[in-house]
This record gives C-alpha cells, sequence and structure tokens, in this order.
C-alpha cells in the first residue's frame, strides 16, 4: 500500500512538472516574434493581425495613439504542492481555478505601429492572426 502511495504521490509530482515545463519560454519567443512581425503596420493592418478590436485606446495629442488589448483565461489545474497530515505526504492538493491573463499594448505615431509591451501568463494561450 506504501509503494502505491509513494508511486502516486511520485506521478503526480513529475505530471505537475511536465505542465509547468511545457509552459516555457520558446512558447513566449515566439508569441514575442509574432508581436515584432507588426511592428511598422498601420493602423488597420494592426487591427486585423491582432484579430480584434482593441478593449482600450487613449490618444496622446494629434500623432499618438496608444491601443490596449486584454485576454482572460481560466482553467482546472491539479496543485504540485503535496498535502501533509502530521509529517506524513497523503497526496496532493485538488485541482484549483488558475486565471492567467496576457495584456497587449501597441504605441502608434502618424498612424504607424512603432513599440510594442506585452506582460502576463496567459500570453502562451493568445492565438494572433497571421501577419502578411
Amino acid at each position: 500500500m506504501c509503494r502505491v502511495l509513494a508511486s502516486l504521490l511520485l506521478f503526480s509530482l513529475v505530471a505537475c512538472s511536465l505542465a509547468i515545463d511545457q509552459t516555457g519560454d520558446q512558447t513566449y519567443a515566439n508569441f514575442d516574434a509574432r508581436l515584432r512581425q507588426m511592428a511598422g503596420a498601420n493602423e488597420r493592418q494592426l487591427l486585423s493581425a491582432m484579430g480584434r478590436i482593441p478593449d482600450s485606446s487613449y490618444q496622446f495629442g494629434d500623432q499618438t495613439k496608444v491601443l490596449q488589448w486584454s485576454w482572460d483565461t481560466s482553467y482546472d489545474s491539479p496543485s504540485c504542492s503535496p498535502r501533509y497530515h502530521g509529517r506524513r505526504s497523503i497526496g496532493v492538493h485538488p485541482p484549483s481555478l488558475i486565471r492567467e491573463n496576457c495584456i497587449v499594448q501597441w504605441t502608434l505615431a502618424n498612424g504607424t505601429s512603432q513599440t510594442y509591451h506585452w506582460q502576463g501568463y496567459g500570453c502562451r494561450s493568445v492565438t494572433l492572426v497571421s501577419f502578411p
């Protein structure tokens, strides 16, 4: 019985570490490269490539505009930390709701996309439209 419990705990911990590894830097590098390709696009091309209208926009003077998109993703995830009863481990916590968000912000000058900034763990699941 102890071997079965130890095997289940080890399997749970390995599954959690694999889930964490799958969110690696390569996904974010690909996302950043896709955004970098959009630099220099006009506003209409940028809106098309982002796949939807921005959630907010700000106008600064006559020639500078900031456009911002946000995404919010929620999913159930097994906990990667073991539960303890006294000093003895009795498995992992039940699944918990994970909320991840992503914010992408573009600055346009004279109608052309100049710089961008993005943040959030949820950016790995954002799908951008192909950009010519």
